[in-house]
C-alpha cells in the first residue's frame, strides 16, 4: 500500500487561505504530505497566493467543495441546475489555479437539500448529467473529480461506495472516482471489507475521520479492518485526516458541530498522523 497522508483544512473553517500559513507550517513540520483546501469561491490572487505558500512547504494541494443550495444539479428547476453546472466549472477553474490534480466533496446533489422520500431516476439523471458537463471541463483542466458518497443526514441520491461507483460508470469519464469516507461510511455501510471493495478501481481519495468528526482512535470507527482493506486492496493514494470543529463565522455551510471531540487541533493533527503511521508499519509487518 502506497499511500500519501494529507489533512482537510475544514478543521481551521471554510475560508482558508494565506492567514493560516502558521498551521500549514505546523502541518509540514509533522509530516504531513499535502493538505485540502475548501473552495467556496476565494479570489484569484488569494489561490495564486497560497499556491506559492504551499510550494515552498513542500505541501501538495487537494481541493473540495461543497454545493450551495441555490446551485443544487437535482433540483426540478432547470435554472438551479445550470447554476450547479456553472458553480462546479467555476470550483474545477479554481482547482486548477491552487495546482490542485483533484476537486472532492459530494459533487452529486447540494448537501442537505433532502426531499424527504427515496431517490427517483429522475433526479440520479440530473445528477448524471451535471456530472458529465463538469467532468469533460475538469479533463480539459488536468483535474479529477472525486464523489465522497454521504449519509442520509446530508444526502439522499449517493449514500455508498456501490452508489458512487455506480454513478462514476453511469457518467463513464476517466477522470472520475469514488471518495471513501469513513463517518459517512460507519453510517451507511455494513464494514469496509465489503464497502471499500464496491468502489472497485474507481477508488480514487480516502478520508479518515472519527464516528464523531473528532480525534481519530476514540470513536467507533473500524480502523483496524480499514486499514487491513486498504492493504488488501494495495490502495495507492491519498488517505487524508478529516475532522472539525465549531463552525466559525466564515463558514459556507453549517457542519452542525457543538462540541469539540479533540483536545486542540494541533494535538488531533499530531495524533492523527502518527495512528495512521503506526497502522501502516502494522500492515506492512
Amino acid at each position: 500500500m502506497d499511500v500519501r497522508i494529507g489533512m482537510d483544512m475544514r478543521l481551521w473553517g471554510d475560508s482558508v487561505g494565506v492567514a493560516e500559513l502558521p498551521q500549514l507550517e505546523m502541518l509540514a513540520s509533522l509530516g504531513y504530505a499535502g493538505v485540502e483546501i475548501p473552495l467556496s469561491g476565494q479570489g484569484t490572487s488569494e489561490l495564486k497566493l497560497l499556491r506559492v505558500a504551499l510550494a515552498d512547504l513542500g505541501l501538495v494541494a487537494l481541493a473540495n467543495t461543497v454545493i450551495p443550495a441555490g446551485s443544487n444539479p437535482i433540483d426540478s428547476s432547470l435554472a438551479v441546475r445550470r447554476r450547479a453546472v456553472d458553480y462546479l466549472k467555476a470550483r474545477v477553474d479554481d482547482t486548477a489555479q491552487l495546482g490542485s490534480k483533484v476537486l472532492c466533496g459530494g459533487l452529486f446533489q447540494a448537501q442537505g437539500q433532502l426531499s424527504g422520500v427515496p431517490p427517483t431516476d429522475r433526479e440520479w439523471d440530473w445528477s448524471r448529467r451535471c456530472l458529465r458537463e463538469v467532468g469533460e471541463h475538469a479533463a480539459s483542466c488536468d483535474v479529477k473529480l472525486a464523489l465522497e458518497f454521504q449519509s442520509r443526514f446530508d444526502a439522499h441520491l449517493v449514500n455508498t461506495a456501490a452508489d458512487a461507483s455506480r454513478m462514476c460508470e453511469d457518467i463513464d469519464l476517466e477522470n472520475l472516482g469514488v471518495l471513501y469516507n469513513t463517518f459517512h461510511a460507519h453510517l451507511e455501510e455494513f464494514n469496509p471489507a465489503r464497502a471499500l471493495p464496491a468502489a472497485g478501481e474507481r477508488l480514487m481519495l480516502v478520508h479518515l475521520s472519527e464516528s464523531h468528526r473528532g480525534e481519530l482512535g476514540r470513536g467507533q470507527v473500524q480502523w483496524q479492518e480499514t486499514f487491513a482493506t486498504l492493504d488488501f486492496l494495495d490502495y495507492h493514494g491519498w488517505l487524508v485526516v478529516q475532522a472539525r470543529g465549531l463552525a466559525s463565522s466564515g463558514d459556507a455551510v453549517p457542519a452542525n458541530i457543538w462540541r469539540e471531540q479533540f483536545d486542540s487541533r494541533e494535538q488531533l493533527s499530531t495524533d492523527a498522523i502518527a495512528l495512521i503511521q503506526h497502522a501502516l508499519r502494522l500492515q506492512r509487518q
